[in-house]
């Protein structure tokens, strides 16, 4: 099993079977709650004026810039506010635009089958990944304004953790990285983390407190290549 991990979509990635992509604060947390409220799909897009062009009838736009809705937006990046409105989102098609997200979501999916995969849904994604048996996989974590994230690098390690004692592993450096923060508490985690300080001065505690809570949501958003459509499970 070749198990590769990438702590910016900068990075020179190589080529793997599939993609798992990490932005627990909060893009991946966001898509896991959409999905498990009934949206029928998350599509992502870079740019504000693209979701504006695709927004239809049962569509609504989710997205942020610098932590906070975008103007014009019905919800910003948050899966608390999802769930506070699950009623309301229900068999919605979204569109999500975000700062960090977007692009290594993209990136991802421009070259391969794609995973967005947090905290919340950690095991479900792990469980699918098991039960498809699939042994080449980059892990690619978003990172924040072009640096390295230590909750994307702790929820690729918690991964990491569970996948390599499936199968005889090859690991980067970064997978090694990564897996020695796997079993830090979450708290610790939570506590020193530059992104959650910075949410949580902005009074973003209940996002917080969800996209620690692991293995909340039984869901696995997935996208067919260059589909850029996030689904629950779909067949691939």
């Amino acid at each position: 099993m070749r198990l590769y991990t990438y702590f910016l979509p900068e990075e020179s990635i190589e080529n793997h079977k599939y993609y798992i992509v990490i932005d627990t604060l909060r893009a991946t947390s966001t898509i896991a709650t959409a999905l498990s409220v009934g949206c029928e799909s998350v599509t992502i897009v870079s740019e504000p004026e693209k979701a504006f062009e695709l927004k239809k009838e049962n569509t609504l736009l989710l997205g942020e810039r610098g932590a906070l809705k975008i103007s014009g937006f019905d919800y910003s990046n948050s899966p608390s506010e999802i769930l506070k409105n699950a009623a309301y989102f229900k068999n919605k098609k979204i569109i999500l635009c975000t700062t960090n997200g977007s692009k290594s979501l993209l990136l991802a999916n421009s070259k391969g089958i794609t995973i967005a995969a947090s905290l919340i849904n950690l095991k479900a994604v792990l469980q699918y990944l098991i039960t498809k048996k699939i042994d080449d996989i980059g892990i690619i974590c978003s990172g924040t304004d072009g640096k390295v994230s230590l909750e994307d690098a702790f929820t690729a390690g918690r991964i990491l953790n569970v996948l390599s004692k499936q199968d005889i592993t090859y690991f980067n450096d970064e997978s090694y990285i990564a897996l020695n923060l796997a079993n830090i508490p979450h708290t610790r985690i939570l506590q020193y983390s530059i992104h959650a300080q910075k949410l949580k001065k902005m009074g973003l505690d209940k996002d917080l407190t969800m996209c620690f809570n692991e293995s909340l949501f039984n869901v696995v958003p997935i996208s067919k290549m260059n589909e850029n459509k996030f689904k629950s499970k779909i067949d691939i």
